[in-house]
């Protein structure tokens, strides 16, 4: 084992006033008035001294697949740094400007996206720049009241909150990482700028734990809102609360070691998807174009902006299945062994059955099953989701369409659970 070293960045990625902020409807056109919290970038970098892998969690919904890709380039040019060592998530937040590319969920801000790459790449480069000996555990603690399943009425819901320490060589805590899941979603379709209950709980800690460096990576919390949906800031604050409060006592029964065995990576996965025909495509989308233009009514109208919408994903299929294997996803999983612990990313917004699964079977005691990294994807639902009317259907049918990619078939998240499962069992075997 080698000694741990460790260290953070952070830039802040607020964007102007006036951007469309991503989510809640079709063409909504919900541009911020007002800063109620600073969107903040916050880079971990670890390295055995060998091997550095960078971590990053956002204040953003999601990133831009190009967005990364350039920040690889930033990295790799001015600190060597591997692009299958370094992850970019997000915390999900829907008070947040649109970093993702979607058909009709909040307009891409050309000027704005140009900026995120290189405050990506700052906060990193700020992470390696900076490495100290420290050393580092794992924990958990229970956080019973914070999610609410939005699918099934009285569902599973998360637990627990699976947390990192790193302290620095005298034991004093220097940074930590929280990973629990629950769509931050309290102020709903407002148009304040926040990071919602993950930067809220976050900034309290860190005032109170003055010179620590805290991140939210958020879980497996497609099927999962926080409580208060919609309440605004009171419910904000309360969850913001709740959170620090759960987990500040937790952090000082975690032991942590100098010692530290690191290996990480990035891999491809498909995801098999539905392939629609192309003359019923081509028939809806004449259809709906001759609604538009024939629309007398209110065209800020709710029904106006739906008939748009399906106008537009009709263009949108037809040319995904002109592409070369539209019949799949390729999909960027990345992992990262520390000790007996295993951060692994994903893009999607997984429902919790999947989250619990890979964990439960995992050979690591200490699994985080991070989202939204790396690229936009979308909902990997349950099968009965796929039939049943409610939230489980637009999960599993509807959202894709927002997200620019075909519908999944329903076995893709058992696909996916069980490919993770063996990833896991596979760097078990090579890595001990």
């Amino acid at each position: 084992m080698s000694q741990l070293l460790y260290g953070t960045g952070r830039t802040t990625i607020t964007p102007p006033l006036g951007l469309e902020l991503c989510g809640y409807g079709p063409y909504l056109e919900r541009r911020s008035t007002k800063i109620h919290q600073d969107l903040q970038c916050t880079a971990l970098a670890l390295s055995d001294g060998e091997q550095t892998y960078v971590w990053v969690s956002n204040d953003l919904i999601w990133t831009d697949r190009s967005l990364v890709e350039s920040t690889h380039r930033l990295v790799r040019g001015a600190y060597g740094l591997d692009p299958a060592h370094v992850v970019i998530t997000n915390t999900h937040t829907h008070s947040g400007p649109a970093t993702m590319k979607t058909v009709a969920w909040g307009a891409w801000n050309e000027d704005y996206a140009d900026t995120l790459p290189g405050k990506f790449a700052e906060a990193i480069g700020q992470a390696v720049s900076n490495m100290e000996s420290g050393r580092i555990g794992f924990g958990r603690v229970a956080i019973p009241e914070l999610s609410v399943n939005r699918v099934d009425e009285g569902g599973i819901v998360d637990q627990d909150a699976l947390l990192m320490r790193i302290d620095d060589e005298e034991g004093h805590l220097r940074v930590v990482t929280i990973n629990f899941s629950a769509h931050p979603v309290t102020l709903g379709a407002s148009t304040l700028v926040c990071g919602d209950y993950p930067a809220d709980g976050i900034a309290k800690m860190e005032r109170e734990l003055d010179g620590v460096r805290m991140l939210f990576f958020q879980g497996s919390c497609g099927n999962l809102n926080c409580r208060g949906f919609g309440d605004g800031l009171d419910a904000m604050d309360a969850n913001g609360t709740l959170l620090k409060n759960s987990v500040l006592p937790a952090l000082d029964e975690i032991e942590t070691t100098p010692d530290v065995t690191l290996c990480g990576d990035m891999v491809e996965m498909p995801l098999p998807t539905k392939v629609p025909e192309r003359e019923p495509l081509e028939a809806e989308l004449v259809d709906y174009a001759q609604q538009v233009a024939k629309f007398e009514g209110d065209i800020t109208s709710r029904d106006y902006r739906q008939l748009r919408f399906e106008q537009d994903w009709r263009k949108k299929q037809l040319e995904l299945i002109d592409t070369p294997h539209p019949q799949r996803i390729e999909i960027k999983v990345a992992y990262l062994r520390v000790n007996d612990g295993v951060l692994l990313s994903h893009p999607m917004e997984l429902f919790l059955e999947y989250g619990n699964g890979i964990k439960e079977a995992s050979p690591y005691p200490h699994t985080m099953v991070i989202g939204y990294a790396n690229e936009p994807v979308g909902y990997l639902a349950r099968p009965q989701d796929f039939s049943q009317e409610g939230f489980g259907w637009y999960a599993a049918v509807f959202a894709p369409r927002i997200c620019r990619h075909l519908e999944f078939e329903p076995e893709a998240g058992e696909v996916f659970r069980d490919h993770l499962i063996a990833l896991l069992h596979r760097i078990k075997q090579r890595e001990g």
